[in-house]
């Protein structure tokens, strides 16, 4: 019995002590913060040139607290985007490796799978190592290891980073042409020139509003074998912009061919831009 009673004891004693082990430890972790790769704050970068594997390069400014896309095309930015990207400066680090430029090659850094300059600042992407997935990145003369969660940024096309606005942040509509309605200022109201008589003041509002908001639920570079059937042109204040449509069994696509981009919306939300009364409304 007293055995037994010394073998309990014992026992106990073990658990308690692995227990506390396990709190010291995980304690241990918790505290542990890993060092980012950059000192720089994100918010400070105004200018970012990507050059992607595949030869594509995409640069990106910031004018009044917006981004911008310059290159290839001129046109409003996705800022969750930007911001996404901009956050590699303060990923955390996982190791830091210090090598010669001859020593780049085996971590996919010579030749780099991409090229980032943020103000100037040089960021080369590589491969990623096989026990976590995590990336090489060569940054400030160093190898940093990071999580790889920054380069599905830099594996897309232009488009990718296009702001799903239609026409834009805040536009100054002055008119829009459907393919069987006009709808245009005048006298600061907004005049129909349709066969449809029987559309409201408050139909031809909720229309204007529907471009004024119009959001995509992807940008994408343009397809010439999409069966564009009709145009729509949107006056506004700094000039035209026209449309090209296309229409799949889900969605409604809205192609801007002078950009080589398109706009994806779901069918619902796309006919809310070509009808005058809502499609659950019209007859």
């Amino acid at each position: 019995m007293r055995k037994r009673t010394l073998s309990n004891i014992v026992l106990l004693a073990a658990a308690i002590s692995l227990a506390i082990f396990i709190a010291i430890t995980s304690e241990k972790e918790e505290r542990l913060v890993l060092e980012p790769l950059g000192n720089e704050n994100p918010r400070s970068v105004s200018r970012i040139r990507l050059e992607l594997g595949g030869g594509e390069i995409i640069e990106l400014r910031r004018t009044d607290s917006a981004w911008q896309l310059v290159d290839p095309i001129h046109i409003t930015a996705n800022d969750f985007r930007v911001n996404a990207l901009l956050r590699v400066l303060e990923a955390p680090v996982h190791a830091r490796i210090d090598t010669g430029e001859q020593q780049l090659a085996p971590f996919g850094l010579a030749p780099a799978r991409a090229r980032v300059l943020l103000d100037g600042e040089e960021i080369l992407f590589g491969s990623t190592e096989p026990i976590h997935g995590r990336r090489y990145l060569l940054y400030n003369g160093k190898i940093a290891l990071v999580d790889d969660t920054y380069f599905s940024h830099l594996s897309s096309s232009a488009a990718n980073y296009v702001h799903p606005a239609l026409l834009g942040r805040d536009p100054s509509l002055q008119s829009i042409l459907l393919p069987d309605a006009r709808i245009f200022q005048q006298a600061d109201n907004w005049r129909l020139d349709s066969n449809d008589d029987s559309a409201s003041d408050d139909d031809i509002t909720r229309l204007v509003d529907a471009w004024r908001h119009a959001q995509a639920t992807a940008v994408r570079p343009y397809e010439q074998s999409l069966d564009w059937t009709d145009e729509i042109s949107i006056g506004l204040a700094d000039g035209n912009v026209r449309f090209d449509l296309a229409r799949t069994e889900y969605e409604l696509i809205f192609g801007r061919a002078d950009l080589g981009i398109q706009y994806h919306m779901t069918k619902a939300a796309g006919e809310h831009l070509l009808n005058l009364k809502p499609p659950d409304e019209a007859s």
